[in-house]
């Protein structure tokens, strides 16, 4: 074979076929049957119109609007809502002003709790937010303590699904509902990919199968009602919006100046950031997507 079809790389998960006598003949097994030609890539087709075309928006829902799919479950005042892995509270915040549920915001780290309580103490519907130190293996809560629980990118970090899982069917009221955002692998990302995105941003490998987290939400005592998924949206929105950073250019500057930034920033900054920027990247190309579920304790 030519040199030209030695160098052909085909698309991740494809393979390509040949008799053997023209690179013409190949055939790939992929969402495409064949590479395009020089022919059809330089043929009779207008790139400005298509390119137009792409530029169109799809009107993308953003990140906020998972705060609508919290209320579409119907809470309001008189509710206690668990905000578990909740940061600095303000998802908690959020749902507290537009709903006017109790939350309590539950987190495993210090300095988050501290934040937390910093924002509750300066917002203006604070006094309905707690921010309290916990674990979801083991959350600080009696059982049936809470009508909804509300879990936002957080249980990559964790190890044990069931347990945690079981966990909050235990502090949720019997039919209590819990609204579920995590971000999950598709059969695009490579192992490399993988491995980089899991190193720096202190994940789980196991927490990235759409499969391992619907089987361990069944046996924590779940039933799965719905299913959004918002695969790149909220990063359409937000690179639409012009709210977020450039993470194409972030990844550039991070891997051009490495040792310069490492002295400046620390290592574990340089890392966290440059996972953050992989994470992101990883969900507009559509081997990383965001799910969100509906689950109900049985």
């Amino acid at each position: 074979m030519g040199a030209a079809y030695d160098a052909f790389e085909p698309f991740p998960g494809a393979t390509i076929t040949s008799d053997d006598s023209t690179p013409s003949m190949r055939r790939m097994t992929n969402e495409w049957s064949k590479p395009v030609t020089v022919e059809e890539m330089y043929g009779d087709w207008d790139w400005e119109a298509a390119v137009a075309a792409v530029d169109r928006s799809l009107d993308p829902r953003p990140s906020s609007s998972i705060i609508d799919m919290f209320g579409a479950l119907g809470p309001g005042p008189g509710d206690v809502v668990l905000d578990i892995g909740g940061r600095d509270a303000a998802n908690g915040l959020e749902i507290a002003k537009r709903y006017g549920c109790r939350v309590i915001s539950v987190d495993p780290a210090e300095a988050n709790i501290a934040d937390g309580q910093v924002a509750i103490a300066e917002h203006e519907f604070g006094e309905l937010v707690e921010a309290v130190h916990g674990f979801i293996e083991e959350i600080p809560a009696a059982d049936g303590a809470f009508d909804f629980v509300f879990s936002r990118d957080m249980f990559a970090h964790v190890a044990d699904a069931e347990r945690a899982l079981g966990e909050c069917a235990r502090v949720l009221a019997p039919s209590g509902l819990m609204l579920f955002h995590q971000v999950f692998a598709t059969d695009r990302l490579e192992p490399i990919e993988a491995a980089e995105v899991i190193g720096h941003t202190a994940a789980v490998p196991e927490r990235f199968s759409v499969e391992g987290f619907e089987s361990a939400a069944v046996a924590a005592g779940f039933s799965i009602e719905n299913v959004d998924v918002v695969g790149s949206e909220w990063y359409e929105a937000s690179q639409e919006a012009g709210t977020a950073s450039n993470y194409l250019l972030q990844v550039s500057r991070l891997r051009r100046n490495k040792a310069a930034l490492i002295d400046e920033i620390g290592e574990v900054a340089y890392r966290v950031v440059y996972g953050n920027a992989l994470w992101t990247i990883n969900q507009i190309l559509g081997k990383l997507e965001s799910r969100v579920y509906t689950l109900r304790r049985n």
